[in-house]
């Protein structure tokens, strides 16, 4: 027992000091302390650290301007970079008859991880600036009528489209002009049309490492009916939607390494393979383990295994809300869209949770407890610019503070899920959804050229086949 407290306190303190906020705040504690040391009356431990610095001042400057120098200018060149990448936006318009299950866009997602690109070099990494590009999954309500695209980098668009049609065969996929170009530039623009504005983003629960219910989970409780889509949730609410009135949903992501997921988090997996384990002496004085676990534990354990053996993206979930002000009602994204995410809540595994710390929505008890209605109009203008943008957060500490001001800080986080996780929360709608009438159909199937069609010949060996 004293093993597994001692490393869960070693794992804790890990984590803790990991992250750049925790040195951030040590020094600033420090530094008040180091000022205080007189009022307390310690003059002499006071003088000896101010001798101290005298004489080493230069190797503490030399170490804090490296890194503020080396993560500012890390930050500066990936800004460039994503600033050059080129964009498209493709519609998938969706056939009536869709059989294929959720499992499709499972292999779909796993043949667009393949396309990661990382830094591998000095020179990619601190001159181009290179980042992962990432993808945007989006489902778009205009007024109830539902729209589905993925954004990719232009260069990658034939291989997304065969990674599409390669499960999806009779999928249409068009290169469509940016829907955001609608949307007001700004905040100030957005009420002088008359419209307000509500977002947020979402969090998981629990660790990563812990999965949600997922597609496979919702058909084997469907005992009557098992076609019954996940996805329904979602496009019941965006269908409800007045005539003027917008929800888009946004799934930020970008493939990630299996030394980011699957070997962060070895270590974890293997004490919970442990958690449940005894020991007992034998009759030679030896002694054996042997596990005791619970059908449940058992698949907790059974779940994370097969989690975590998946490719993962880093994942941003992002939604607003953009109506006439005469009927606005926030409370319709904000019950109706969070309730969807929430039937994928399993409460011994992870659920989905707001980032109240990035939704437009402050209250005077909420941190940091001054200026709500300030704070709200910053917000609104932070939710509307990463929607633009479709804008992932820095990577860098210090690249949160540059993108942050005074009652604004930029609180945009990523957490990984894996292919079968993500291809829950977004895929092709089923045969049983598709017979709603909120979703605009392609009317014919789509055929390829007959067999025997010559490629290559004189022009006469080609007009008999016309």
């Amino acid at each position: 027992m004293s093993k597994n407290l001692f490393s869960e306190i070693g794992a804790f303190l890990k984590e803790l000091f990991g992250k750049e906020e925790t040195w951030f705040l040590i020094f600033v504690a420090g530094l008040l302390g180091f000022l205080l040391l007189p009022l307390l009356g310690l003059e002499q431990i006071y003088e000896a650290i101010i001798e101290f610095l005298k004489l080493t001042w230069w190797l503490w400057l030399f170490f804090l301007l490296f890194k503020l120098f080396k993560e500012t200018w890390l930050h500066m060149k990936q800004e460039k970079f994503e600033d050059e990448i080129t964009w498209v936006l493709l519609e998938l318009r969706i056939p009536r008859n869709v059989e294929k299950s959720p499992q499709a866009m499972e292999q779909v997602l796993a043949a667009i991880n393949a396309l990661r690109n990382a830094p591998g070099d000095f020179k990619e990494k601190y001159i181009d600036g290179e980042v992962t590009r990432w993808f945007s999954l989006e489902m778009v309500s205009f007024g109830g009528e539902v729209h589905f695209y993925i954004r990719t980098f232009n260069r990658l668009k034939s291989l997304v489209e065969a990674a599409f049609f390669s499960y999806y065969p009779d999928l249409d996929i068009v290169e469509v002009p940016d829907y955001i170009d609608r949307f007001p530039a700004s905040v100030v623009k957005m009420y002088e049309k008359g419209l307000d504005l509500w977002g947020t983003e979402m969090l998981l629960g629990n660790a990563e490492f812990y999965p949600i219910k997922t597609y496979s989970d919702f058909e084997q409780s469907a005992e009557e009916e098992k076609k019954f889509d996940p996805i329904s949730a979602f496009l019941e609410v965006l269908s409800k939607l007045n005539t003027q009135e917008f929800v888009g949903i946004q799934i930020l992501i970008a493939p990630a390494g299996p030394e980011e997921w699957k070997d962060k988090w070895a270590e974890k997996l293997e004490e919970l393979r442990q958690q449940s384990k005894g020991s007992k002496g034998g009759l030679d004085d030896t002694t054996s383990t042997f596990t005791i676990r619970s059908p449940r534990q058992t698949e907790i354990l059974k779940a994370v295994e097969e989690n975590l053996s998946k490719p993962a993206f880093d994942t941003l979930i992002r939604f607003v809300y953009v109506s006439p002000k005469a009927t606005f009602f926030d409370s319709f994204p904000r019950r109706g869209l969070v309730g969807a995410f929430n039937q994928y809540a399993a409460l011994d595994l992870n659920s989905f949770t707001q980032n109240r710390a990035a939704a437009t929505r402050a209250r005077i008890w909420n941190k940091p407890y001054i200026f709500p209605k300030t704070r709200v109009e910053y917000k609104k203008a932070r939710i509307l610019f990463n929607y633009r943008h479709r804008a992932i957060p820095p990577e860098t500490f210090i690249g949160r503070v540059i993108t942050s001001y005074f009652l604004n800080w930029n609180e945009s986080k990523r957490f990984k899920m894996n292919t079968k996780c993500l291809a829950t929360l977004f895929h092709i709608p089923t045969t049983v959804v598709l017979t709603e009438p909120h979703l605009r159909h392609l009317e014919s199937r789509k055929t390829g050229p007959p067999a025997g069609l010559a490629i290559f010949g004189e022009e006469g060996e080609i007009t008999k086949y016309k």
